[in-house]
């Protein structure tokens, strides 16, 4: 499958920046991106490469999603606080 959804810049940056993979997931105020370890990847997931990092986004939800952009990190950042 072949995504066809769009990566904000802003989120490209920082997953570059942060060294680390990420998923797509979902939860009660909207799609989130996670880190792997705070959340898990599976096998059936896209795989979409951004640097030297992975993006990992599950193909059911890759239908549903445009674009993937800032306030999904913005959900997990704020959990952080």
């Amino acid at each position: 499958m072949i995504p066809s959804f769009t990566i904000d810049e802003k989120v490209r940056a920082y997953i570059r920046k942060s060294g680390q993979d990420f998923r797509l997931c979902t939860s009660p105020k909207g799609p989130v991106l996670l880190p792997i370890g705070t959340v898990e990847s599976k096998p059936s997931d896209l795989k979409i490469l951004i640097g030297s990092n992975v993006l990992y986004v599950s193909k059911l939800q890759a239908k549903y999603i445009k674009k993937i952009e800032w306030p999904m990190v913005e959900r997990f950042l704020n959990q952080q606080s």
